[in-house]
């Protein structure tokens, strides 16, 4: 009896996640063809399917070709900083290249893929660091398809980012300093605000030697890859242009827009994910200092750093309102 009771059991976890993968899997097929259905592929591919365009598109030299020229430019673009994200992008070329020659829409199921399992397994990683009542899955999925609902730019390195700070998070509670390191060294690599997750590293470990070896190996690591655009680096325009961004909505544009757009606006970007964040933190008896603090350095990376409406590094939000539900659940202070 307690054996058909665990294996029944174990069906049925088996069994939801297997829906869960199946509705994210759904949403990334929607929302890559969403984005590339507005692309602009060019004369000469005008007349083939969407698949074998995007296929094309991301297995082509030239759409890398910016990002991996190692040499320093700052033209006041934030393009400009996806330079030292080159790791990352040269990746993934040699694998949608690889894909190709197999087949020609391989690229198009590969990327639908790997992003579908990088949201999958940051809920799969949260579930088991925080084991929370199950109506978070559902948090967790709604969440996803609001930010999926709205048209979102570089959307890559968003769900890479979010992952690696439920991963972060996991290796964190796991007091495992090892993985935590290469973990923020491939955050990092993909997108510059991933330095700000080793600071998850304090929210369950007191240990300051540790973090001060992890995060001195991260930096020198960053620094030695990019070490030819050095001179971009140390220069904070490089990573936060003062330009105006032409075909983003910026900070300016807020004073021409009527009223009820800009409270659309927000609302969605700002009062949404920081709300529900709010709302856990003030509902914990002793509140965590460094969720508070990262929580904080987000809001002024996406206030400073990114264009007003950029919806889709709001999915970096959602492990931290876990983990702020997870101490408003117990209310303690670890």
């Amino acid at each position: 009896m307690i054996i058909k009771i665990i294996n029944n059991t174990l069906f049925s976890k088996k069994f939801l996640n297997l829906i869960v993968f199946t509705f994210i899997l759904s949403l990334c097929v929607n929302l890559i063809q969403n984005i590339y259905e507005k692309e602009n592929f060019g004369i000469e591919n005008n007349n083939l399917p969407l698949k074998k365009k995007i296929s094309i598109k991301l297995s082509s030299e030239e759409s890398y070709s910016q990002i991996l020229n190692k040499e320093c430019e700052i033209t006041g673009d934030m393009h400009d900083r996806h330079k030292v994200r080159w790791v990352k992008s040269l990746v993934l070329k040699n694998i949608f290249q690889k894909a190709y020659d197999i087949k020609d829409t391989s690229p198009y199921y590969l990327d639908i893929l790997i992003h579908s399992l990088l949201i999958f397994l940051t809920l799969i990683m949260l579930n088991r660091i925080y084991d929370l009542e199950k109506y978070f899955t559902l948090l967790f999925l709604l969440y996803i398809t609001f930010i999926f609902n709205h048209y979102i730019g570089e959307y890559s390195y968003s769900i890479f980012e979010m992952f690696f700070i439920a991963a972060g998070l996991y290796f964190s509670k796991k007091n495992n300093i090892i993985f935590f390191t290469i973990i923020c060294i491939f955050a990092v690599l993909n997108r510059e605000s991933g330095f700000i997750i080793l600071i998850t590293w304090l929210i369950f470990n007191k240990d300051f030697k540790k973090f001060f070896y992890s995060s001195s190996i991260v930096i020198f690591s960053f620094i030695l890859l990019n070490w030819n655009i050095f001179e971009c680096l140390i220069n904070p325009r490089f990573f936060v242009p003062l330009e105006y961004q032409h075909g983003q909505i910026n900070i300016q544009d807020l004073y021409s827009s009527n009223l009820i757009s800009v409270i659309k606006l927000l609302l969605i970007n700002f009062g949404f994910p920081f709300g529900l964040l709010t709302f856990y933190i003030l509902n914990t008896k002793n509140k965590n200092k460094f969720l508070i603090l990262i929580s904080i350095l987000y809001l002024i990376v996406f206030l400073v750093a990114a264009p007003i409406h950029h919806v889709s590094i709001r999915m970096l939000i959602l492990p931290l309102i876990f983990t702020a539900a997870y101490f408003s659940k117990i209310k303690t202070k670890l």
